[in-house]
């Protein structure tokens, strides 16, 4: 019984370790993505050829931790339009789920965008 106890505590105590760690990390990843937005906006771009892509978030409670140096998040961005024959912007809110690693030897994030699979022209 007392082993049990001690190995509950300790485990407890080691989950709310991981949990901060894993609220710094969240909390840095939030201002990375904010500082590098226009970077984030440049590789989301290549996925909406027509339009411009702007805006870009993290979206609250859309990050999962598969560990500490890998985790998926959602990102939101403003895809926006505009048709010179009708003079009018379109403004779209699109989603993104995007994977995240850490590389720390590098002190550098990659993050992984959706596989859209090409299309043949028709």
């Amino acid at each position: 019984m007392k082993i049990s106890s001690v190995l509950q505590a300790y485990l407890s105590q080691h989950e709310e370790i991981v949990k901060k760690e894993e609220g710094i990390l969240e909390a840095q990843l939030f201002l990375v993505i904010e500082k590098y937005a226009d970077q984030v906006a440049y590789m989301l771009q290549t996925y909406h050829i027509r339009e411009k892509v702007s805006r870009v978030t993290v979206v609250p409670d859309s990050i999962v931790f598969k560990s500490l140096d890998f985790m998926v998040l959602k990102l939101q961005y403003v895809l926006e339009e505009f048709s010179a024959c009708s003079a009018i912007d379109t403004l779209h809110l699109e989603k993104m789920t995007v994977t995240v690693g850490i590389d720390e030897k590098a002190r550098e994030l990659e993050l992984k965008g959706e596989y859209w699979p090409e299309r043949d022209s028709e």
